[in-house]
């Protein structure tokens, strides 16, 4: 969980920065910018946060969300899986084919042969 980047997410869904959120709770924003970074921020503070901020304290303490990259990368994967499988499957009918039209070649070839015999 990163919290930086957990009040930063809150902070632009409220269209606000974190200038502002320093000022409402009475630090300078590169205090408050370094505690988040470090993880070195008080419990007060983040219950002044959550009220300033009016969200619950819990937001501030959930497992962090798969980013949109990663979310990216994991629907690619899954895409990629299907398409593999999808290719195994078709070279897998397309064996099975081949070795069908050489079984027909081979029947005509007799098949020629038996007629040239009768002539």
């Amino acid at each position: 969980m990163n919290l930086k980047q957990t009040v930063d997410a809150i902070l632009k869904s409220k269209s606000r920065s974190l200038r502002w959120l320093a000022t409402e709770m009475d630090k300078t924003p590169d205090g408050l910018k370094l505690s988040l970074v470090r993880h070195s921020i008080k419990y007060i503070d983040i219950i002044s946060m959550s009220a300033i901020l009016d969200v619950p304290i819990s937001k501030f303490f959930e497992p962090e969300p798969a980013s949109e990259q990663d979310q990216e990368k994991a629907l690619l994967a899954a895409e990629q899986k299907t398409e593999d499988i999808d290719l195994k499957n078709s070279l897998k009918a397309y064996r099975e084919l081949i070795s069908t039209l050489k079984d027909q070649i081979k029947d005509k070839d007799r098949i020629i042969k038996l007629l040239d015999k009768d002539i």
